[in-house]
């Protein structure tokens, strides 16, 4: 099942109605990134300071299995697979292992030296993330799905507790087949990740054997380090784009990413990429002002059925089944109720039934 939640607008008489007027033009906003609303792990990398990402452990086991002969194998711990396949080899010259470095340095401890290299990373992962929120904003669009029409948290949060409605879909539909549906993950391992140790980096599981953590490391360093390993398009997006925090689980989130220039309509309102750091002449023409909303129209034959908030009046619900109505290609959409039963939970059932 593929869910939008939808709230309300204001008309003129100040009342909250439903969103509707996709019954008419069939038009969905694809919401750039930096407008979603999760803010902290919308397409960002997070930071590891000498310890490893879930990434890392991740690449660990396919070499393990990758150099193992065994068609079962049993699975070394985790400080196996660490000291084996993660760890740098070798002594490295840092003042954690020949403190009298230290003299050379401007700290007076080694706790003191860590926690400025920590800091380095996180400030340097932090621009960098910057960096590719407005980057990716200029270009996509996200249509964001949920797989459940009856989560009481999402009709609470995106339906203006329940006065809004959802609309289904036909997941089979040419449309969504085309553009490509993808589930969101909520694991940890399927997150970005970029891991500091002892002055290696790694980037999503994948191991830089000459990279040094930099006092004055700065983006350019960082982002040619990508380039460099040659990290896959398609890991890199799926690891941004498909992946959130788990704590955004209750979604269930399926979405679609969709190029901000093949939406049918666009505001006049424009929003120039803001970039804290001085970007090359010859790369700001890639990331040009981008339209504030842009809407995506969805056949009126991958409908399926509108579903009505539980706090929906009836007046509203009978504006949404003329205005369907009125609409040659809906015909065949189907309209619900969603509402609490005796035991607290939301159940969704025919409309038609009640009436």
């Amino acid at each position: 099942m593929l869910v939008k939640y939808l709230g309300t607008v204001n008309n003129e008489q100040k009342d909250n109605i439903p969103r509707s007027e996709f019954l008419e033009n069939g038009l969905f906003r694809m919401t750039q990134p930096k407008f979603l609303n999760d803010k902290g792990s919308e397409a960002k990398f997070f930071p590891y300071f000498n310890e490893f990402s879930p990434a890392d452990m991740a690449y660990a086991k396919r070499r393990f299995y990758k150099f193992n002969a065994d068609p079962n194998p049993k699975i070394p711990s985790d400080e196996k697979l660490i000291n084996f396949y993660l760890k740098p080899t070798g002594r490295r010259y840092t003042p954690e292992n020949f403190r009298p470095l230290l003299a050379f340095t401007d700290y007076d401890s080694v706790e003191a030296y860590n926690e400025a290299q920590r800091q380095n990373l996180e400030n340097t992962v932090q621009a960098f993330n910057d960096f590719i929120l407005e980057a990716l904003s200029c270009h996509l669009g996200i249509f964001s799905l949920s797989e459940s029409a009856d989560n009481e948290l999402m009709w609470t949060h995106y339906t203006n507790e329940g006065k809004g409605i959802a609309v289904t879909f036909k997941e089979e539909h040419p449309f969504f087949k085309k553009l490509g549906l993808h589930n969101v993950s909520y694991k940890k391992e399927d997150r970005a990740s970029i891991t500091y140790y002892n002055g290696t980096i790694r980037i999503n599981g994948e191991y830089s054997n000459d990279f040094q953590l930099e006092e004055d490391m700065d983006l350019s360093s960082l982002y040619k380090l990508i380039s460099k390993e040659k990290i896959r398009y398609e890991e890199l997006i799926k690891r941004l784009l498909y992946s959130k925090s788990e704590k955004w689980a209750y979604e269930q989130e399926r979405r679609i990413i969709c190029p901000l220039a093949s939406c049918e309509k666009v505001s006049n309102e424009k929003v120039k990429p803001s970039f804290d750091l001085e970007i090359p002449e010859n790369l700001l023409i890639s990331f040009p002002s981008y339209p504030e909303v842009c809407l995506k129209k969805i056949p009126f034959d991958a409908f399926d059925s509108v579903i009505f908030g539980y706090s929906v009046s009836e007046k509203h619900k009978q504006d949404i089944i003329d205005k369907a109505q009125l609409n040659p290609n809906l015909q065949h959409l189907k309209f619900s109720q969603a509402k609490f039963d005796i035991f607290g939970d939301i159940k969704i059932s025919d409309y038609n039934e009640q009436v």
